[in-house]
């Protein structure tokens, strides 16, 4: 009886592992037919905080320090880009605020994990001003290999980021931090947990990172979300492993979900133009759908301003700040203040669903709708 158990669970098995294989086989196995690779090189590498030299700033006992203003700093964080971003842009975003230390990406930075995809990447970045800045980037699944197990090519793992080394076993270069003068930025490659021993050893790694962070402020960016604002989309290895410690945290960038947001200290964010349908779910308290995103943040001295502009008008759709004080007994507590809106919320049907409204997810994505906006007035 035993082995006809067993004999069953094989079959079920395989017959669902055959099943998965046909259905993704284009998208794990089959390179796309166009566009091809055009080169086996790439004549640039992205500024990172692991380099000899960075520029803006100076290195003192592996903390860096705004070479400007120690006590300030200026930083753009993006979303999912899938190579959805294109130079007019990078140039728009420089424009509109002038000066920026360095900037920040969750991951999917590129559409697929092929050669092309970097290429093109570097040909919408290289010659805008952000090219010559330092960045803080984890891959996110479109930056690893499908297939039953994941790898990050070379183009990423040696001839791009040359990472800080600072992270756990094995995630060196893709899990890890870096130091500021106020500002602790910490990095997780969620995507490269692909077993129970792995989330044990980035949990413990990140217990003591956001331990002995100290009084600095705390921002981390990872490439999926503890709590999901897709429809459909969960991640309960990132929920069970890393919810009460990033609780710790000022504010947790993720991306992957191709949505915007807000229920502190928890952000997602996107930046491509490839959207998702919306969970429309009210524990957040500010969302976003149908549009690319990116966030503004500054931080001066005991306050760090996070503001969430419009790609493309540059209009400011969401703000909130964290503000360090001392109580009566000299211990650091951090308040977190939310501007009001400056206009109302956008939360908009993606295109590969209109025309569906019979579906049973466009239905209740409409219902959701309807009552958050009844429940508050927008």
């Amino acid at each position: 009886m035993k082995r006809l158990v067993l004999y069953s669970l094989l079959i079920i098995l395989l017959t669902s592992a055959t099943i998965l294989c046909c259905a993704r086989w284009k998208v794990w196995f089959v390179s796309p037919p166009e566009p091809a690779w055009t080169d086996d090189t790439i004549p640039f590498r992205f500024r990172t905080f692991a380099d000899d030299s960075v520029n803006g700033f100076i290195r003192q006992n592996d903390v860096y320090v705004n070479t400007v203003s120690p006590d300030t700093l200026t930083f753009i964080v993006l979303g999912d880009v899938h190579n959805g971003i294109d130079s007019a842009s990078w140039e728009h975003i420089w424009g509109r605020h002038g000066h920026i230390d360095f900037y920040a990406q969750v991951g999917d930075f590129i559409d697929r994990g092929y050669f092309y995809y970097y290429e093109l990447l570097v040909k919408e970045i290289c010659n805008t001003p952000f090219a010559a800045l330092p960045s803080i980037v984890t891959p996110g699944n479109h930056e690893y290999t499908k297939g039953m197990i994941k790898r990050l090519p070379p183009q990423w793992t040696e001839d791009w980021w040359h990472n800080p080394q600072n992270g756990p076993e094995r995630y060196e270069g893709t899990t890890y931090y870096v130091d500021f003068h106020n500002l602790r930025f910490i990095a997780i490659d969620t995507n490269g947990l692909q077993k129970l021993s792995d989330y044990t050893v980035v949990l413990t790694w990140l217990n003591k990172v956001i331990a002995d962070a100290g009084d600095r402020f705390k921002i981390v960016i990872m490439h999926h979300p503890v709590y999901s604002g897709a429809y459909g989309r969960s991640n309960p290895g990132e929920f069970m492993a890393f919810r009460l410690v990033l609780n710790e945290a000022d504010v947790v960038f993720s991306g992957h979900d191709h949505n915007y947001y807000r229920s502190l200290p928890y952000v997602g964010i996107t930046s491509t133009t490839k959207q998702k349908l919306s969970k429309v779910s009210n524990r957040f308290d500010r969302i976003c759908s149908g549009r690319q995103m990116y966030e503004l943040c500054t931080l001066v001295a005991d306050t760090l301003t996070v503001q969430t502009f419009l790609m493309n008008g540059g209009e400011l759709y969401d703000e909130f700040r964290v503000v360090c004080s001392t109580d009566s007994n000299n211990v650091k507590t951090h308040q977190y203040i939310v501007a009001e809106p400056t206009m109302g919320e956008i939360v908009e049907l993606p295109d590969k669903y209109v025309g569906k409204e019979k579906s049973f997810k466009v239905k209740v994505f409409h219902r959701r709708l309807a009552k958050r906006k009844e429940e508050r007035k927008y």
